[in-house]
């Protein structure tokens, strides 16, 4: 069965020629039979007329026939048998002994490190670099005495910036100073301001936080930083 289709399916134009070809004569055989017996004007010669007929219909239709067969097996039959083709199955060898899997000697557990951390600054929260950040003093920086506070301000459609302190611990926030014209890296409130004297602030850990209002009054994310003032003395 598989031979026939694969010859079925190799000589497809070859087998479709021949059956074109049968056809025409067919055709041709009927077309004459037609006529003569539309011609004939006796009984037998009508009768032998209608008996060629018959034959060239007969074939041109059997010619037909095996065209379309020949176009279903190649088509249809054919591709669905060849990916049904059973697949080969692996012979288990029953005798055969596995071997052993390598004994590997024990591996001494490997000791756990320990790391000693030291003490985290606080990260700042709400920082853009270029944006909305502080420049003097850095997170986790210490203050002594009067320090200009510089940062950056360069915000779209600014609207108005202040900055505040506030003791570790309290809800409270206390305004230093404000400003409105962006800045980059400069004293905050413009040239000549920015300078916040410690000396007035009881020594300790600190926030330092920069508010950016946009002119629609909205608030970006403030920019909150930890600091460190010391006392006058350095204590």
């Amino acid at each position: 069965m598989d031979d026939l289709l694969r010859f079925l399916k190799i000589y497809e134009t070859w087998i479709y020629v021949v059956l074109g070809i049968a056809a025409l004569v067919g055709l041709r055989n009927l077309i004459r039979a037609w006529e003569d017996w539309r011609g004939a004007v006796f009984g037998l010669e009508r009768e032998s007329a209608l008996m060629r007929l018959r034959g060239a219909l007969t074939l041109l239709v059997f010619v037909i026939g095996l065209a379309l067969l020949e176009f279903i097996t190649v088509s249809f039959v054919y591709p669905a048998a060849t990916t049904l083709q059973p697949l080969p199955t692996p012979t288990v060898a029953l005798l055969e002994t596995p071997l052993a899997a390598p004994l590997t000697a024990p591996t001494a557990p490997t000791p756990a490190i320990t790391a000693t951390l030291l003490p985290a600054t606080p990260a700042a929260e709400g920082c853009v670099p270029g944006q909305i950040e502080w420049t003097n003093p850095k997170n986790g920086g210490t203050l002594q005495g009067k320090v200009v506070l510089r940062g950056s301000v360069n915000v779209p459609n600014l609207g108005f910036y202040k900055y505040e302190y506030r003791a570790i611990g309290s809800e409270d926030w206390l305004t230093i100073a404000a400003g409105n014209r962006p800045i980059i890296d400069q004293p905050l409130g413009g040239e000549g301001s920015g300078e916040w004297d410690t000396e007035m602030v009881t020594p300790g850990d600190y926030e330092l936080r920069l508010v950016v209002y946009d002119n629609t009054n909205q608030p970006f994310p403030a920019c909150v930083i930890s600091v460190r003032i010391l006392a006058p003395d350095g204590g």
